[in-house]
């Protein structure tokens, strides 16, 4: 399950002062903005960046890193053959999907090829921090917009089979996935920049949707459809 952490100014309180990451993305406006606005937030510091997957080869051979933020559409060598020649290597440094693709064939691509998170490049700054944390500490992530996506896809839930969840809205699902990580209602509308109120609105119709009457209800659905991992 994602690590639990109350706001963006201690998401990395738990796990060490200083995060040390690599971005791999063919622009380098985008790189440069990335490592401006994390460095800027405290608690990290980008020591390698990479124009496409053969470069980000020879950066981790040399650069040791906590994390690497990878973009899937890069020239010469796509991310995700990157990561699994990383793998092949023995750099198994956690990767971090950051990607304007965000199709469940992509999501799906991302961790089968060994990726530990996705995150869709229009989230905002608390949801990558957010997500750097988890995969920093060896927990796992993915977008809960991603999730609701796949979800509600073609094939219904992540198994393939329709979803219990299938019930739920996307913002429903978006919800439910920070409750069942354990997320306070204060801290969910901060990330999704609604008020505490209308989390609790959603909430209520989640449970009465989905006939339960309790948090720990929810958090077992949550993992037996694969909407959170442990």
């Amino acid at each position: 399950m994602c690590i639990n952490l109350e706001s963006g100014n201690n998401l990395l309180s738990g796990y060490r002062s200083m995060v040390k990451l690599i971005i791999a993305d063919d622009h380098v406006v985008l790189r440069e903005a990335l490592k401006e606005m994390l460095e800027r937030r405290g608690g990290f510091r980008v020591v390698g960046q990479a124009s496409d997957g053969d470069q980000l080869l020879e950066v981790v051979k040399n650069q040791p890193a906590d994390v690497i933020i990878l973009d899937v559409q890069m020239p010469k060598l796509d991310g995700l053959t990157a990561i699994g020649k990383m793998a092949q290597s023995g750099q198994n440094i956690p990767v971090l999907v950051l990607s304007a693709d965000e199709s469940e064939r992509n999501v799906r691509a991302a961790f089968k090829a060994g990726a530990k998170g996705f995150v869709p490049k229009h989230a905002g700054p608390d949801e990558l921090e957010f997500a750097i944390a988890a995969i920093a500490g060896g927990k796992t992530y993915v977008s809960p917009s991603v999730t609701a996506a796949l979800v509600c896809g073609q094939n219904g839930g992540l198994d393939g089979n329709k979803s219990p969840l299938s019930v739920l809205t996307k913002r429903e699902i978006e919800i439910l996935k920070h409750l069942a990580d354990g997320q306070p209602n204060r801290v969910i509308g901060k990330l999704l920049h609604i008020s505490t109120r209308t989390v609790d609105t959603h909430r209520s119709n989640i449970l009465k949707k989905l006939n339960m009457k309790t948090n720990a209800e929810l958090v077992k659905l949550a993992i037996s459809t694969g909407l959170i991992s442990v």
